[in-house]
């Protein structure tokens, strides 16, 4: 029998490595909260989430100031993680990739909490970076 942390990362590792768009979640540049969807990567061990955005966008803007956000991954019906993590503007991938004002940013997840409504032991269940 598989253990709920193994198992609960198992499934945080397939529903956030298949996913590709987030809502993020932080304060703008005015003190505002904002929610923004993006596209984003995935890294595991550590784990982290890498998004390009560019640099006027409102949330993005406060990113400097206030670089803790939070957010959610929608797997599929009733499936998914939310997370919590800081946020750092990551090294550019090279000349090129990014569209004039885009930056490369890179958010350290410090907590996941999956979410499956389909299976009861993973309601609401933390799953620890």
């Amino acid at each position: 029998m598989t253990s709920a942390p193994t198992h609960g990362r198992r499934l945080l590792l397939e529903y956030v490595g298949n996913a590709r768009l987030m809502s993020l979640s932080a304060v703008d540049g005015d003190g505002a909260p904002a929610i923004l969807p993006l596209p984003f990567r995935a890294a595991f061990a550590p784990d982290r989430l890498m998004f390009i955005a560019h640099r006027e966008r409102p949330l993005v803007a406060g990113l400097a100031a206030r670089p803790k956000v939070a957010g959610s991954i929608i797997a599929g019906p009733g499936q998914g993680v939310t997370f919590a993590g800081l946020t750092t503007v990551a090294e550019s991938p090279g000349p090129g990739r990014l569209a004039p004002g885009e930056q490369l940013y890179r958010i350290d997840v410090t907590e996941w909490l999956l979410f499956d409504e389909n299976a009861a032991e993973f309601r609401v269940h933390p799953v620890r970076s």
